[in-house]
């Protein structure tokens, strides 16, 4: 299968002091009215060293779908279905979604680090699920936790459910050398920044309002806001695209704005002034943050295609599936499609539980925002 290359496309967060010289003239004056509105009380300096952080130790990683020692072991469906598999975990095991996440950014960086145009070794299918394996075992050591037993204890995933989980594919020892090797490989850096992070501090920045304003209040206003966006940026994990192209605060950013598309005809809805205030604030972090930006357009654009139904319904009343999984992944505008019959098929050997149906009501599983 032909994997076509991602639109070449930088983007770097900037200085919230330098001003764009091609803003438009309608953001500037609105800047100009608003500069005598107090800002939120979140600190700006905590989303500037978080994107800092993002740029300087967790770049993008290289497309290694398009290396020659990487053709015979992966594949954008193979990925695909692996990304679908780690999702099927987490809910099966009560685990926050942003685990996977995490795992992809593990899996994807050492891939990346670990194979190249010139590497004189070949990654197989076997090497490639072995990775994903040990990627989400080490995201849900470091990162994943499920709900306490009754002495109160965290519960964690050992090394041996996962054992367990492949039928013996892997054993545990397998398993712990590959950890090894990728905290190597990452000098043990180990926490990434992820879409719902920036979503909570983004979110924090939507400005307080009178009751003339908007009749909704603003905690569920968020709470609409970030079950949306966070949806759209777990949906983006199955599209290579976005990992080997944007970093996660942009993503995150073109998330929101893709939110208040979707809210905009419904009684949540924001009113412009409130609207134009966040986009402000939004920008005074990193003037990269403008939905004038041709990045910012494009992932919009790409995020409505992976679930079209949710912004072509004049009611917007799309309800938010339960499970991520490829069904509801609109796979003809990408790469590669998954037919009923490949899905039936583990990528690790695994089971966990049967997809829900796209007409659940939302899990109940909200990071604190």
């Amino acid at each position: 299968m032909e994997v076509q290359p991602p639109l070449a496309a930088t983007v770097t967060p900037t200085p919230r002091n330098q001003v764009r010289d091609d803003v438009s003239k309608d953001v500037e004056a609105t800047l100009s009215k608003l500069a005598r509105i107090a800002s939120p009380s979140t600190s700006y300096d905590e989303l500037l060293a978080m994107l800092q952080v993002e740029s300087n130790h967790y770049g993008r990683p290289k497309n290694y779908l398009l290396f020659e020692s990487c053709k015979s072991g992966v594949t954008e469906n193979w990925r695909r279905r692996l990304c679908e598999w780690m999702f099927e975990v987490t809910d099966h095991y009560d685990f926050d979604r942003e685990v996977v996440s995490v795992a992809f950014d593990y899996l994807d960086r050492s891939i990346s680090l670990s194979y190249g145009p010139i590497s004189i070794k070949n990654l197989t299918k076997r090497d490639y699920q072995l990775y994903a394996v040990t990627s989400l075992y080490l995201a849900i050591k470091v990162h994943g936790e499920m709900d306490s037993d009754i002495h109160g204890k965290r519960v964690k995933l050992r090394i041996a459910h996962f054992t367990e989980l492949s039928r013996g594919f892997f054993k545990n020892e397998t398993i712990e050398a590959k950890e090894r090797e990728i905290l190597s490989s990452f000098n043990w850096r180990v926490n990434p920044p992820t879409c719902a992070q920036y979503l909570s501090l983004f979110l924090r920045l939507l400005p307080e309002w009178e009751l003339n304003e908007c009749e909704n209040p603003r905690e569920d206003v968020v709470n609409q806001i970030f079950d949306v966006a966070k949806y759209l940026t777990e949906l983006s994990i199955f599209v290579s695209d976005f990992s080997f192209t944007y970093n996660p605060s942009m993503i995150s950013y073109s998330a929101i704005l893709c939110a208040l598309d979707y809210i905009e005809g419904s009684a949540k809805g924001l009113s412009s002034n409130i609207h134009i205030r966040f986009l402000c604030y939004m920008n005074k972090v990193s003037n990269t943050f403008t939905p004038e930006s041709e990045n910012v357009q494009h992932i919009q654009s790409m995020l409505k295609k992976l679930t079209p139904k949710m912004f072509t319904s004049s009611k917007n009343v799309y309800p938010l599936p339960r499970t991520i999984s490829l069904l509801e992944v609109d796979t003809a505008n990408s790469v590669a499609s998954t037919s009923n019959s490949n899905r039936s098929i583990s990528p690790v050997n695994m089971s966990t539980r049967n997809v829900a149906t796209e007409h659940e009501e939302p899990k109940s599983k909200r990071q604190k925002v």
